[in-house]
């Protein structure tokens, strides 16, 4: 005890050993914290999969197949053209949204879910659709084939019919996309295009959309505003677009996007999949206003923090006032 008393190297090492046997105890907590929020992650995607996972809305955007031609040989002498089909997709000269975002709060157990219906009017215009800058000829072109599509990532949000106004002709949507170069789920409705590349087409479109914990969008219009206006109070934006304008307080939130085809890395228009656009997505997360696990998950992380602290003030107050603390009392304090 006597050799306890006045090593103070073995009483660091003590202390130290002290220390790392507190750290299992800690080590268990975050573990459970962990498993904990491995559930509530669960719950989460459980709830979403029976209401509607969150939504990333990309379009409108035509496209219009057309037919490329090729050399196939038969035998060593002789050999056909045969047409290849491709696409041809153009993007709106303006694109608006105007969205109202209500959400709401499901419970799997003691586990929270945010959840939300939405109400869109997304409208805007196309100028010209200029196959020759694709260098495409008009003659090889489908006119009576193109389509509009929607990318909506989860279809079975969708609450309503869904109808399409495109130069004040109504037609009704089909489910998927005409192709999957721009995006995989969708919804698609035919069009009338002309062949006079001078021609002007006016769109509008409504959408009662579901979800859970986010919505996003891709600016593929030439020039892309976006308004979204909830009554939740806790959102965060994120995306690779912050808002222009928002306002946020105890009644909710309004947001504004003003976003410019100069902003992003994509064309107007292009042949196949030659670029991708979802990179581009911007939009705001639901967030609860306590997160609990986080939180605990923080404050475990910090425990070895307030260990050592605690020990060093106890061993500087016994080598200054000369007070022996045995390495028992150390523990106590340290459980404590």
């Amino acid at each position: 005890m006597k050799n306890l008393k006045s090593n103070i190297f073995l009483k660091i090492g003590i202390i130290i050993v002290i220390t790392l046997i507190l750290l299992i105890p800690t080590s268990l907590v975050q573990q459970l914290i962990k498993e904990r929020e491995n559930v509530q992650e669960e719950a989460i995607e459980e709830v979403s999969s029976k209401w509607g996972n969150g939504q990333t809305i990309t379009g409108p955007f035509v496209s219009v197949p057309y037919d490329k031609f090729v050399k196939r040989a038969l035998t060593d002498s002789t050999s056909e053209i045969v047409p290849i089909k491709h696409w041809a997709h153009f993007l709106p000269e303006q694109l608006t949204v105007n969205g109202k975002v209500a959400p709401d709060t499901r419970y799997r157990g003691i586990f929270e879910v945010v959840v939300y219906e939405s109400v869109m009017n997304v409208e805007g215009n196309f100028n010209q659709f200029d196959f020759e800058n694709l260098g495409i000829e008009t003659k090889d072109v489908h006119f009576d084939q193109a389509t509009l599509n929607i990318g909506i990532s989860d279809l079975r949000g969708i609450e309503t019919q869904v109808s399409l106004n495109w130069n004040n002709n109504e037609s009704l949507f089909n489910p998927s996309t005409s192709t999957n170069d721009i995006v995989e789920s969708g919804i698609n409705a035919d069009i009338k295009v002309g062949k006079d590349d001078s021609l002007a087409y006016d769109f509008n479109v409504q959408l009662d959309l579901k979800g859970s914990q986010h919505l996003y969008f891709v600016p593929v219009g030439k020039t892309t505003d976006v308004s979204i206006v909830s009554d939740w109070n806790t959102p965060s934006f994120t995306g690779e677009y912050l808002p222009d304008t928002r306002v946020i307080n105890d009644s909710g939130f309004t947001a504004n996007w003003n976003i410019l085809h100069l902003n992003r890395n994509y064309p107007q228009s292009w042949i196949d999949d030659d670029h991708s656009v979802l990179y581009s997505k911007f939009g705001t997360d639901l967030l609860l206003p306590v997160d609990s696990y986080k939180k605990s998950y923080r404050v475990a992380r910090y425990s070895i923090l307030f260990i050592v602290l605690t020990f060093l003030v106890f061993f500087f107050v016994e080598i200054m006032n000369k007070v022996f603390i045995h390495p028992i009392q150390y523990l106590l304090v340290g459980i404590a």
